[in-house]
């Protein structure tokens, strides 16, 4: 009976022990309070594991090189007539058309560091039209202007109110086409003929933008100067003022993107060479990014010089209505 005793007891103290050491004991035999086993320490450090499949994004670098950056980090100017966009306006009251046809592009992109800003580089490539009337499925393209040339843009660093410079080194030729011809008495319709019109020219300009909550404002001004001129009688200098407004949150979204109503207000003067200010009120919405690509349906009013570089001397009123497409 002794020696059963003592078996039993240390088969029992065996049975004890392993708990401590092994979860597939710890159901087999009920613990007491002080058969209690120890508890993990809460405050232990575990290391953070990401989840399988991801990756850690590394911050973006503060400075160096970058090609193709996207975007534009000086968005065309709306109300600018002289600037790149994809679209088409109609003149009220009569059958005269504005067709635009260019893109703005930033190629490479050089950051300093943090507090050292942006500094872009890239190309502008850009024509508009004016067409008078259509015959069949031709229109009639009565004039065109080509611009070529690129950009040079700084953006100082910061979200909230801030500068940025652009210098654009452009050129740009004017030309009567064949829908100012008449074929019937084989002569320039109302006996105007072709100028050679040409200029080259920089043209510097520095905008400051204040974010707000519902609204951003942004406020322009620069200055052009020619180095290339015909007719001789133009100007080589002149300069540019402006400003755009726009809403940020007010206005919703319209299939999950941004709605941004706007208005905008750009002011040319330049001499002919007397000296004329030529002024483009521009409102409307837009669907998308307001410095991204979506689409824009807009009233202008336009009053001053005309836009088309063969009839530069001449003075208009119009009020107009259009689209523009925004492939920045």
């Amino acid at each position: 009976m002794c020696t059963v005793f003592i078996l039993r007891a240390a088969c029992s103290t065996a049975q004890l022990v392993y708990p401590a050491y092994s979860p597939a004991y710890t159901q087999a035999v009920p613990q007491t309070d002080s058969q209690a086993v120890p508890q993990a320490d809460t405050h232990a450090y575990t290391p953070a594991i990401p989840p399988a499949g991801t990756q850690a994004v590394p911050p973006a670098p503060a400075s160096g090189t970058t090609f193709l950056p996207g975007g534009t980090l000086f968005a065309p100017l709306r109300a600018n007539y002289q600037e790149p966009r994809v679209g088409v306006a109609k003149e009220a009251g009569t059958s005269r058309l504005k067709l635009d046809i260019g893109s703005s592009i930033d190629f490479l992109e050089c950051r300093t560091g943090v507090a050292g800003g942006k500094l872009r580089v890239g190309a502008d490539l850009f024509t508009y039209a004016l067409t008078t009337s259509a015959e069949g499925l031709r229109l009639q393209v009565d004039a065109v202007d080509g611009f070529f040339g690129g950009h040079i843009v700084y953006a100082a660093p910061g979200e909230d109110a801030h500068l940025s410079l652009r210098l654009r080194l452009l050129h740009i030729s004017g030309h009567l086409i064949d829908g100012h011809w008449d074929r019937v008495t084989m002569q320039w319709r109302d006996n105007k003929q072709p100028i050679p019109y040409t200029r080259d020219f920089g043209e510097l300009t520095g905008l400051y933008a204040w974010p707000g909550r519902s609204v951003d404002l942004s406020v322009y001004s620069g200055f052009g100067y020619a180095t290339l001129v015909r007719p001789g009688n133009l100007s080589r200098y002149g300069t540019l003022h402006g400003f755009e407004v726009h809403t940020t949150g007010l206005t919703g979204t319209f299939w999950g993107r941004p709605l941004n109503a706007y208005i905008a207000d750009h002011l040319a003067i330049t001499g002919i060479p007397a000296t004329y200010g030529t002024n483009n009120v521009e409102f409307g919405v837009k669907f998308g990014e307001w410095d991204g690509t979506g689409i824009r349906f807009y009233g202008s009013y336009y009053h001053g010089l005309e836009v088309f570089s063969q009839y530069y001397y001449v003075r208009v009123d119009r009020w107009a209505l259009g689209f523009a497409f925004d492939a920045w």
